[in-house]
């Protein structure tokens, strides 16, 4: 029932945020068991949210749940934790200083930029019609607030999209 969902889950958006961060797991196995494709912590990012985005955009059902400004809300505050994570990540296998101060930054900078994009996608904005257009700048952000250096960027972008169009990871059946 409607109260049994609201008891357990709080809402329909932790109900998403759950099926979404399965979604990354299995996203990170799929990706892992290419030992051979894997470059660093940077590609293995861009790889994952290039799937991602491609598959949240690819139903009405889903950009509904996904982007709506409560759950954008929601997730904008409730993901921190998790991309610092990937912060942390990208800036260890780059040796990049960083204090606690200037990671907190860079993921407030990333969360809001996410959403100006979206809102960029929606307007129509033709430069950002194409969801890989999306993609890539979310993920080029994401290297500018590592401070990776522009080539590094370039090449970790090819690389992920090369991999991202050659492999395709299985879909769960709630975000299909």
């Amino acid at each position: 029932t409607k109260g049994a969902i609201t008891y357990h889950f709080g809402n329909k958006y932790r109900i998403m945020d759950l099926i979404i961060q399965e979604y990354f797991d299995q996203l990170r196995a799929f990706i892992d068991s290419f030992d051979d494709e894997n470059c660093n912590a940077y590609w293995r990012i861009c790889v994952m949210y290039i799937y991602f985005y491609r598959v949240i955009t690819s139903s009405e059902k889903n950009l509904d749940l996904f982007y709506r400004k409560d759950a954008m809300d929601v997730w904008e505050t409730s993901k921190v934790g998790i991309v610092s994570n990937h912060y942390r990540a990208i800036i260890r296998d780059f040796h990049k200083p960083f204090d606690e101060l200037d990671l907190r930054m860079s993921v407030c900078m990333d969360l809001g930029a996410r959403r100006r994009l979206y809102h960029e996608f929606l307007s129509g904005n033709s430069d950002l019609q194409n969801i890989d257009t999306f993609c890539y700048y979310h993920v080029y952000l994401i290297g500018i607030l590592c401070r990776l250096d522009l080539p590094t960027i370039q090449e970790n972008l090819r690389l992920a999209f090369d991999f991202a169009n050659k492999y395709t990871p299985e879909v769960p059946f709630l975000l299909q």
